[in-house]
């Protein structure tokens, strides 16, 4: 079965999520994380970082795993499992603005807003519904360096709770 990657990345700033209004596809005109495709050898906070950058402008680090989705899609071929990683972010700099390639636009909006919008993603709320209900330092942490392996890995990491 052929298996897609993709990640994206949660900010809350006062009081505030970052979104995206995405231009395309069957979530067009709906508003979301940020996120998409890991690309080839790249990590997978890499690419939530990298994807939260390319959508919206703003730099950010990921700072804990908050959230895993799985799906099995059929394809014209067979299946495809798809993979989706949600970072907790931490701004570093930036202004949000959209690509307008992607993204329509882009914002912070406020989260009492975005939990009641009915253009934005259930997934999204549920996402950020889980969040905000948790303790503080809830989610999965990436462990130091130091697991060993037999296996030959290119990047490794552990997620623990």
């Amino acid at each position: 079965m052929k298996t897609t990657c993709a990640a994206g990345g949660l900010m809350v700033r006062d009081d505030c999520v970052l979104l995206v209004k995405i231009a395309y596809g069957a979530n067009k005109d709906c508003w979301m994380l940020p996120g998409g495709l890991v690309d080839e050898g790249e990590a997978v906070e890499q690419a939530a970082a990298r994807e939260v950058r390319e959508e919206t402008g703003i730099e950010a680090k990921p700072v804990r795993l908050i959230g895993v989705r799985t799906g099995i899609r059929e394809t014209d071929d067979g299946h495809m499992l798809d993979l989706y990683f949600v970072y907790e972010m931490e701004w570093l700099a930036g202004d949000a603005a959209p690509d307008h390639y992607e993204s329509m636009d882009a914002r912070f909006r406020p989260i009492s807003e975005v939990l009641e919008d009915e253009s934005t993603i259930h997934l999204t709320k549920e996402l950020l519904r889980s969040y905000l209900q948790a303790a503080p330092a809830a989610g999965l942490t990436k462990l130091g360096a130091g697991i060993a392996t037999n296996t030959k890995y290119v990047d490794y990491k552990v997620y623990t709770v």
